[in-house]
């Protein structure tokens, strides 16, 4: 029988552990582990957040913070667990940590539908495409909420 998952906030020793979900997630264009750990370096306008369940990490969420907006770098879950809920969750845990009035930003390719509908979802609209943003000449989806 599993717990619930917990959620905390990332350390250096997560890095491998997030790159593995990196590469199997986003199997055409991973992040490195160099830009992995700059996400995780002691900066107060940078946060990881791990998901786990039963100590196994399932997810993460990776977040900088600027004057008045922030914006949501990278976030993955395991996929063995999709269409738990978990990313709602994370992304949930996510935008309680941050500041009323705040406007949050992301990016989502444009064929990723699961996590358009979760935005969506969320109170996230549309608000431009950068053309061509991906390694792979995708689109991207910038997306914008404001944090009531």
């Amino acid at each position: 029988m599993h717990d619930e998952p917990i959620i905390r906030t990332g350390t250096f020793s997560d890095i491998e552990a997030i790159h593995a979900i990196e590469q199997s997630v986003f199997k055409e264009d991973p992040w490195s582990m160099e830009m992995i750990s700059q996400e995780i370096a002691e900066d107060p306008s940078r946060i990881t957040w791990i998901m786990e369940l039963d100590e196994l990490m399932i997810g993460y969420c990776m977040v900088r913070f600027g004057l008045g907006e922030v914006h949501l770098i990278n976030m993955a879950v395991v996929t063995s667990f999709h269409r738990l809920g978990l990313g709602k969750r994370m992304l949930d845990h996510f935008l309680d940590q941050i500041p009323a009035k705040s406007s949050v930003f992301l990016e989502v390719k444009r064929g990723n539908f699961p996590a358009i509908n979760l935005y969506l979802g969320e109170g996230f609209e549309d608000i431009a495409i950068h053309e061509a943003y991906y390694r792979d000449r995708s689109d991207a989806i910038v997306m914008c909420m404001i944090k009531e």
